[in-house]
């Protein structure tokens, strides 16, 4: 089905040329006024006002030309390639079902929507690490490995500043575990849409937070003490602890997809000192190829992201207990 395009005007062309030629007229003066020193005058403002009038009006003529929208779209996107930002070639353009669109506003924003979409990717396609597994890395050597774990996860600010000031910002994160025999590899994801604290900033936070909560779980999969200590604890002479796990058996990696035209893409161990039940002192190591998994992992879990509320506090696998210090 077709809809009436309500600017249609028969008589367009002649519209188009009128003000294409004021339009010269006010740019020829303004620039005469320009090289003359006399920006500030009242007659400069004047002929730049008049200018950007008969510009507009040119444009608004392009929408007088086609008797219905789906012929209006047609031309736009003929005359105006929307993959002019996909300088190398071969990104799929999506298609638009012209019928679909109902005004001439709806074709406009289809244009620009497709166009956003095919740049966004030729920059990203630009900006991209290629894939690969680091040399000497063992960890997330592919997305069907039965030791990988990716989801995505809310840290609260509570949970990155327990017993501190934590403020009213988190960190939205995507996150992928790798059990390597009695070590555990963590990356977090930067997350582009997220509006709290950076993975980069919080990284030494997000570390301490998985640490505790790996520690929690280690204990609750211990053994129960019993004898005279389990005594003493109930009567609070000797206090509960938490079973500690080794901190040097988790290492921690950070993935920084791409992001517009001028983030390009990361992905880096990260080294921190352990001191005093946390992590310190984050030193970023970077790998020049990035595995599959690691990056693989927002398209793969992309539908995931609306579901946060159902994913695990920690998801490691249950030989962590076995595992513990």
């Amino acid at each position: 089905m077709a809809y009436a395009n309500p600017h249609y005007d028969p008589e367009w062309k002649a519209t188009h040329d009128h003000h294409a030629v004021e339009r010269a007229r006010a740019e020829a003066e303004r620039d005469r006024l320009a090289k003359s020193g006399a920006m500030l005058s009242d007659a400069y403002q004047q002929a730049k006002a008049e200018f950007d009038h008969h510009q507009q009006a040119c444009l608004a003529s392009f929408k007088m030309q086609h008797g219905t929208v789906q012929e209006y779209a047609a031309w736009v996107f003929r005359e105006f390639k929307v993959s002019g930002g996909d300088w190398e070639g071969g990104i799929p353009v999506p298609q638009v079902d012209f019928a679909q669109l109902r005004t001439i506003e709806d074709a406009d924003a289809a244009w620009s929507r497709v166009h956003r979409i095919v740049s966004d990717s030729a920059a990203e396609r630009r900006g991209s690490l290629p894939a690969g597994q680091p040399e000497g890395l063992r960890a997330f050597a592919g997305p069907a490995s039965p030791s990988l774990t990716r989801y995505w996860r809310e840290f609260a600010p509570r949970d990155l500043y327990p017993s501190d000031y934590a403020g009213d910002a988190g960190t939205r994160t995507l996150m992928t575990v790798d059990v390597q025999e009695d070590r555990w590899h963590v990356c977090f994801m930067q997350d582009w849409g997220s509006v709290g604290v950076s993975v980069t900033n919080a990284i030494d936070r997000l570390a301490t937070a998985v640490y505790r909560e790996a520690c929690a779980i280690a204990e609750q999969q211990a053994p129960h003490v019993s004898g005279i200590r389990a005594w003493l604890t109930r009567l609070g002479v000797v206090r509960g602890r938490t079973v500690p796990l080794a901190p040097d058996r988790f290492h921690f990696y950070q993935h920084i997809p791409p992001h517009g035209l001028y983030v390009a893409e990361q992905f880096d161990r990260v080294d921190m000192v352990f001191r005093e039940g946390e992590y310190h002192a984050p030193k970023w190591v970077g790998y020049q190829v990035i595995p599959e998994a690691i990056q693989s992992a927002r398209f793969d879990c992309a539908l995931d992201a609306s579901l946060l509320s159902a994913q695990p506090r920690l998801a490691i696998p249950g030989q962590i207990g076995r595992n513990a210090a």
